[in-house]
């Protein structure tokens, strides 16, 4: 494990540059729809005219390349693999909104597996939940793995806490994972990760890591995660992941303080340099150490919309041609588009404690794997979510009456019965 992984650099394609990948992208899809008994799905889809959306959606973004693997978003397998062919058999490219009955595929599952962390983020949403110790064995996140794949998962995201304190049982999770099945990735500060063990990662079956990076300021970085040196850790565990193999992506919560001082270029630039393929923008919600905050003192209307434009522009635009692609999940699933997709529609999430809640940004449990089966808690939370939901954010809209219900002396996350009934009221009894 002294040697380094020799790779290429990241590359990016749009525009004409990138017909010749979808080109084959297309010939490849085109093989799977002869395999009419082992992907029906793809053959409704594509007779519906969802397929052709499908593309159209595909091609709207940039390709991004890293050793001869190709990504179009975070939410779906590195493309040529077999946990991407198993997507497509599952129906995981039918985007089509409001309509899941043609897709039987999650997205994202995100995973807290330790409560440790020596970090103190100002943006953390398990905050409420870092101890010293951890409440879930190994043993029980490795059968919950094994259910989230059966069912048909893209992404397997380890978090926390920082997984990178869980090291031991971080490898063993990824050596037990059906790497066939699923891409796995792990959300990290970086701190602790040596080149030694992004190799090791590696080899257990790590594909890609997300590492955040709030700013391009070294100390308002170290500010937002509360850990001098974070910025510096941050920088080198990208260079660790990328010489061993793994492909790398940037987590960052936007702030008002970045977003109207004009730098979204200059933190471009900085991804560009570092030579990441992705940088996914993620909006700051009011829970965990935010759990007090009134959104519009987070994040306003117009800083959306600003980063919004950003966005746009990076990823379209021909000045930012060979630079990262932007994922903006909020823009997606905003109501004029897909609309909001938590509850297993694309991603949902279990705490560092056992919960398993719709999003990683609402405190609201549907129960807990040391208690029960994950696929009763499953079902009832499938219930509870009966399509994609075209409302404004959740998490923002149920806020207040959250923290009502927590001042009257009920914990978090929220059980679910104790917050049904303004939960229906949210969704509007569909």
């Amino acid at each position: 494990m002294n040697s380094y992984f020799i790779r290429e650099k990241t590359r990016f394609f749009s525009g004409w540059r990138a017909w010749p990948t979808k080109i084959k992208f297309k010939i490849e899809l085109g093989k799977h729809v002869l395999l009419r008994e082992k992907i029906p799905l793809l053959l409704v889809i594509a007779s519906r005219g969802r397929l052709r959306k499908s593309f159209r959606k595909l091609e709207l973004g940039k390709i991004v390349k890293f050793n001869n693997s190709y990504y179009t978003s975070l939410v779906m397998p590195h493309w040529p693999s077999e946990a991407f062919d198993h997507m497509v058999a599952n129906g995981g490219l039918d985007f089509s909104p409001s309509t899941t009955r043609f897709k039987r595929h999650i997205n994202s599952a995100f995973l807290a597996i330790t409560q440790r962390c020596n970090y103190r983020c100002k943006h953390c949403y398990e905050y409420l939940n870092l101890a010293n110790k951890d409440t879930v064995p190994a043993q029980r996140w490795k059968d919950v793995i094994k259910v989230i794949q059966k069912i048909g998962t893209s992404v397997i995201v380890l978090s926390g806490g920082e997984p990178m304190l869980r090291y031991d049982d971080l490898i063993e999770l990824l050596e037990s994972g059906d790497k066939c099945l699923s891409d796995f990735h792990i959300h990290t500060s970086g701190q602790g990760l040596n080149l030694e063990k992004a190799l090791r990662l590696k080899k257990a079956g790590l594909h890609a890591a997300g590492v955040g990076l709030d700013d391009v300021d070294p100390d308002r970085h170290d500010a937002i995660r509360g850990y001098k040196g974070a910025y510096k850790e941050a920088l080198t565990a990208i260079k660790y992941f990328q010489d061993a193999g793994v492909f790398t992506y940037i987590n960052m919560c936007l702030t008002k303080e970045l977003v109207r001082s004009g730098e979204l270029p200059s933190y471009i630039e900085l991804a560009k340099d570092l030579g990441v393929g992705i940088i996914r923008f993620l909006e700051p919600k009011p829970y965990g150490r935010y759990f007090n905050a009134d959104m519009e003192d987070l994040f306003t209307t117009h800083d959306k919309k600003t980063a919004t434009e950003f966005f746009i522009e990076a990823n379209k635009g021909k000045k930012y041609r060979n630079y990262p692609l932007i994922s903006y999940e909020a823009f997606f699933e905003d109501p004029e588009r897909m609309g909001c997709m938590m509850g297993g529609y694309s991603h949902f999430y279990i705490d560092s404690l056992g919960n398993v809640e719709p999003c990683v940004f609402l405190p609201v449990s549907f129960g807990n794997i040391m208690e029960e089966d994950f696929m009763s808690i499953f079902k009832r939370m499938k219930k509870a979510v009966p399509a994609p939901l075209y409302i404004p954010c959740p998490a923002a809209s149920l806020a207040e009456k959250i923290k009502s219900k927590h001042d009257q002396g009920l914990g978090l996350p929220m059980p679910y019965m104790a917050i049904k009934e303004e939960w229906h009221q949210m969704i509007g009894g569909m």
